[in-house]
């Protein structure tokens, strides 16, 4: 498995930095694109000014895309985050930007490898088999993309793997405290802190130090957020709700549907998503948080870095035939539906990179492959989860018995 693993990721790494640049041509991402904003946006935040204005705006879009004119681009770039972003991004952005990519790559590679870690140590895997699994998450185009843009998706990833850990652990309040910062990427945060939340209400009187250490922490952010850049708050607001037009894609719901009953659908989602944190927070938190991440994938703009999130329910998904089998066919057919989109994602990259070394330029014919096989899989694991928790609640009728 260690020789399967290696070779995979070489042949990701060989896809990611060879194939897809050339396939995407003027689409091929830059470090430009998935740094700058945090960097600029931040440094203006410290000179106590407003990272929300046009004039920031353009200078991110002229040093991303060049001399393009920023009206012209519908795939912009802006500084999306909310003004306490700037106490987590702060050691980047009072060093130039060269540094800045320098320290970010590193950080953002650390964060990897420890969000690798937690998970694995929460599930008592050993460390040959952690190391495995992490050879398996850097061949991923997600991983190895994030890493080409430093994108803070792959911090913040990380930096949510510790909050579960400490919370897994009894560390309740330094676990809130950095919850709270990590909020700065609200949309990959609510995933992991609705079904926690769910969890500490569950047992409200040994458990209330994560609620109230988590809302005095974002509340002091808040009000030092202000006290920086007075008045943010609805100007960022105006910012997220362009978000799907400016980041150059939609959520997976809304492709799927093709915009028709979209907030009906993702509303049934988010009240199917609360009842099975309510339903597993005592018997499975790892099912729980896993389901909420697959959910919230679907629900905010498809960026493929942000796949790192479903690290958790990727390792929920191992398990033992016996497991597999106890909880029903369509359960088995969907958990090999999943693997198979994996398998066959690594297998296209592996192809596509020997057929490129062998004849050049032969691996741009289906350079799709391994994009499709990433916007396939949280599908397939929305509905693994979704038929294991049906099962679940036909077979144990909501007591709170681990199936």
């Amino acid at each position: 498995m260690l020789a399967v693993s290696s070779l995979c990721l070489l042949s990701g790494c060989y896809f990611a930095l060879v194939i897809a640049p050339v396939a995407l041509g003027g689409k091929a991402p830059t470090v430009q694109q998935g740094l700058f904003p945090e960097w600029l946006g931040v440094r203006e935040i410290l000179q106590r000014g407003n990272p929300y204005r046009q004039e920031v705006t353009d200078q991110i879009q002229v040093a991303s895309y060049g001399s393009t004119p920023p009206g012209k681009r519908v795939n912009q770039q802006r500084f999306a985050y909310p003004v306490y972003f700037a106490f987590l991004f702060l050691p980047l952005a009072v060093v130039p930007f060269s540094v800045a990519r320098i320290l970010a790559f590193a950080g953002c590679l650390a964060s990897t490898i420890a969000t690798v870690h937690l998970w694995c140590r929460w599930r008592g895997w050993q460390p040959a088999a952690t190391v495995i699994v992490g050879l398996f998450v850097f061949a991923s185009y997600p991983a190895i993309l994030g890493l080409q843009l430093c994108q803070p998706s792959l911090l913040i990833a990380g930096l949510l793997a510790v909050v579960v850990y400490w919370v897994h652990s009894g560390r309740l309040v330094p676990a809130g405290i950095l919850a709270a910062l990590c909020s700065a990427k609200p949309q990959l945060a609510v995933a992991v802190l609705l079904p926690l939340s769910i969890w500490a209400a569950a047992q409200w009187h040994t458990r209330k130090r994560f609620v109230m250490a988590y809302g005095c922490s974002l509340s002091a952010l808040l009000l030092a957020s202000d006290v920086l850049v007075p008045g943010w708050f609805p100007q960022w607001l105006t910012t997220i709700r362009a978000y799907s037009d400016y980041a150059g894609s939609k959520p997976l719901l809304t492709d799927l549907l093709h915009a028709h009953f979209v907030w009906g659908t993702a509303s049934l989602l988010v009240i199917a998503t609360a009842w099975i944190s309510h339903k597993f927070c005592e018997v499975d938190l790892l099912f729980a948080i896993s389901f909420s991440i697959v959910v919230f994938q679907l629900l905010f703009p498809f960026l493929l870095y942000n796949e790192i999130l479903l690290l958790p329910a990727t390792l929920w998904l191992v398990r033992t035939p016996a497991e597999v089998k106890t909880a029903g066919q369509i359960f088995e057919l969907l958990w090999g539906c999943c693997w198979a989109l994996l398998i066959a994602g690594a297998a296209a990259s592996l192809g596509l990179a020997v057929s490129n070394l062998i004849v050049p330029g032969s691996g741009l014919k289906l350079w799709q492959l391994p994009f499709v096989a990433a916007w396939l899989y949280p599908w397939s694991v929305l509905l693994a989860l979704a038929c294991y928790a049906a099962c679940w609640r036909v077979r144990f009728g909501g007591a709170k018995v681990r199936p």
